[in-house]
């Protein structure tokens, strides 16, 4: 029997022959003093088989009763973990609750599992893959609540379940039992350890799992013929290609190694030295964050686009726990070790999970979770939405604003393909002459009626404007998104992609959008519309460290740009600020690239960011020195660049 899996092996409920707290060891009485010792008459026969009798009634009802607690957890987790899906997507206050109190009778399970494993396995019948079940669904919860809080903690917590997992082989019997329902809860774990390893941009595993996972649905498909066959080569499918797009990004070093690339938001003491001293506005946060991605032939994995991906990560703040291209060996703690970052002492529990356990065996994640939440700057609340109908997105629009509060702001971040009117618009009503296309339940056969009905208008947002607003905008129709007025006289900006790209660009339908790559990781962009596809890594560092000097450059000169006081409270949020430096430094590239050569190449803003930051020639001379630095021959410079 393997110990229960935490830092001390707990003692089992002793068997028939073993001694018990209650229970007189065999072979013996006590003896009794009466004045002074008086020695004990040996024990008969008789009374020997008569005490035997009575312990192993006792233990056996000890360990029916062990069971019968068990099944008890066992059946309400999984009456809870059934309840998650009817839980409304929007607003805290409705499940906040049920999440805290599914993590409180999890973490119970758990713990009884593994202190009375012995007794459950001899006299319940418990099988290693439903240990492994249990876990996965913790993980599962943990990936969920991640979603709901953005909290990138509890990413790394459902990480260490999924990865201990697969470490102690759970699952492996699995193959053996024959079971098609059986071989789908192994195949669902691995897509889902798939997803949390995406986006912890865990390299060193994730090559193993397409590799299993592959196997896997090879045997399931081989073995059980089963009616969603294609349903798991579509997985498959996305999970080549969503890799394969990050692929094509990364330069490699001379061996073939990855580079490193920051994707979450790193603090920069330079930009924060530039732009926090500004106390002349009322400083604004950025709290609501809608993420749409309806574009046609997306590159996606599950419901989430690679565009949305890379967003999404930039609304994080980068933190020792997931930085790096693989988990920290210090957060892979033993799974009671995970439980217990759920773990509070009664503050806060409105907004964690409380989980009440006194004893632990290594609570580090725990005090991780309890002495960083003071210094620990929250993340922005995302809402994640694949493919909505308008319907759909309006409720997210007015449930986000809702949520927003004066001193902050909403962010919306819309990739998906243009929708133009075909026909001139007479109406005279201005913002809705096209837009962006949402989703369509019902294939309408008038696709001029479809255009004007299943799309996204900027007149749709105006209402929402009544709050402070940041629209970022990829489409091959962004330019419907100019010039929205400022009707309630509320801080509105929108960064708005080029609406078509040189041929001589490689492909971004294989990559994603090129506008969003640059505010996610200018860098990558850079490499991509250069060509370069391999390159040292002392050389890439001094790159990077170039993107680095540029990036603080454009804050000083923002700081010191004469602009509108409302836009200038935009630069007060780490997060937005940074979009905004990495749209100038998007521009001020792509302009000097020899392929660039019309506005609708480039990306727009408004309002215009001024021309004393978008034609700065500091800034161009460190773009100068990363081109030379990385051979880069496809700008256009006052001096030209030699190949060294």
């Amino acid at each position: 029997m393997e110990p229960a899996p935490s830092s001390t092996t707990p003692q089992p409920v002793p068997s028939s022959g073993s001694p018990t707290p209650n229970a007189v060891p065999l072979g013996s009485i006590p003896t009794n003093a009466v004045g002074s010792a008086v020695t004990a008459e040996p024990l008969q026969m008789e009374d020997v088989v008569s005490t035997n009798a009575v312990t192993a009634e006792a233990i056996a009802r000890q360990n029916q009763t062990v069971v019968e607690e068990f099944q008890y957890l066992l059946e309400k987790s999984q009456q809870l973990f059934a309840g998650l899906r009817d839980l409304p997507p929007t607003g805290a206050k409705q499940w906040q609750s049920y999440f805290q109190k599914t993590f409180e009778v999890f973490a119970k399970l758990w713990r009884f599992q593994q202190l009375n494993r012995f007794v459950l396995e001899n006299s319940y019948g418990l099988k290693r893959w439903e240990v492994g079940e249990i876990a996965s669904k913790i993980g599962q919860l943990y990936y969920h609540y991640y979603l709901r809080t953005s909290d990138s903690g509890y990413l790394q917590d459902s990480y260490i379940f999924y990865e201990a997992i697969r470490e102690r082989r759970y699952f492996n019997e699995i193959s053996e039992i024959k079971s098609s329902a059986l071989m789908i809860k192994k195949l669902r774990y691995y897509a889902r350890f798939t997803v949390v390893c995406l986006l912890l941009n865990n390299r060193d595993i994730m090559a193993s799992l397409k590799e299993e996972l592959t196997d896997l649905v090879n045997e399931y498909i081989t073995v059980y013929r089963p009616p969603d066959a294609s349903d798991w080569q579509l997985v498959l499918q996305e999970v080549t290609s969503f890799t394969n797009a990050e692929k094509k990004l990364y330069p490699v070093t001379q061996t073939g190694s990855f580079l490193p690339v920051a994707r979450r938001l790193q603090t920069s003491k330079a930009i924060s030295a530039a732009l926090d001293k500004d106390t002349s506005t009322t400083k604004l946060k950025l709290q609501e964050a809608i993420l749409v991605g309806n574009s046609h032939n997306q590159i996606k994995f599950s419901e989430l686009t690679i565009d949305m991906f890379r967003i999404l990560q930039s609304l994080e703040r980068e933190t020792p726990q997931i930085r790096g291209s693989s988990v920290d060996v210090g957060a892979k703690t033993s799974l009671t070790s995970a439980v217990s970052v759920a773990v509070t002492s009664g503050t806060e529990a409105s907004s964690t999970p409380a989980v009440k356990e006194e004893t632990m065996d290594e609570p580090l994640s725990g005090q991780r979770r309890n002495t960083d939440k003071e210094k620990k700057k929250p993340n922005p609340h995302k809402y994640l939405l694949y493919r909505p109908t308008l319907s759909q997105l309006m409720v997210y629009l007015a449930t986000a604003f809702k949520e927003v509060a004066s001193d902050s702001a909403l962010l919306i971040y819309l990739s998906a393909d243009g929708s133009k009117r075909s026909a001139l618009d007479t109406s005279g009503v201005k913002g809705y002459h096209g837009g962006i296309l949402t989703n369509s339940r019902k294939d309408n056969s008038d696709p001029e009626q479809q255009s004007i009905s299943h799309c996204l208008h900027p007149g749709d947002l105006l209402p929402f404007t009544r709050k402070p607003m940041f629209l970022i905008v990829d489409s091959n129709n962004s330019v419907a998104f100019a010039d929205m007025p400022r009707v309630f006289n509320h801080p509105f900006m929108s960064l708005l992609s080029p609406t078509e790209y040189p041929a001589s660009i490689p492909d971004t339908t294989q990559v994603g959008g090129l506008f969003t790559l640059f505010l996610h990781a200018p860098l990558l962009a850079f490499s991509f519309i250069s060509g370069i596809s391999q390159i040292s890594p002392d050389t890439w560092e001094q790159c990077s460290g170039l993107i680095s000097q540029a990036e603080g450059k454009i804050a000083e000169l923002m700081a010191s740009a004469p602009l509108d006081k409302p836009l200038r409270r935009f630069l007060q949020d780490e997060f937005l600020r940074q979009f905004m430096i990495r749209f100038a430094l998007c521009h001020i590239i792509l302009k000097a690239h020899v392929s660039f050569t019309e506005s609708k190449h480039l990306p727009m803003s408004y309002p215009s960011l001024p021309a004393s930051v978008l034609e700065s020639t500091e800034v161009l001379s460190k773009i100068r020195s990363l081109a030379i630095l990385a051979n880069a021959t496809c700008f256009e410079f006052e001096e030209p660049i030699v190949v060294s």
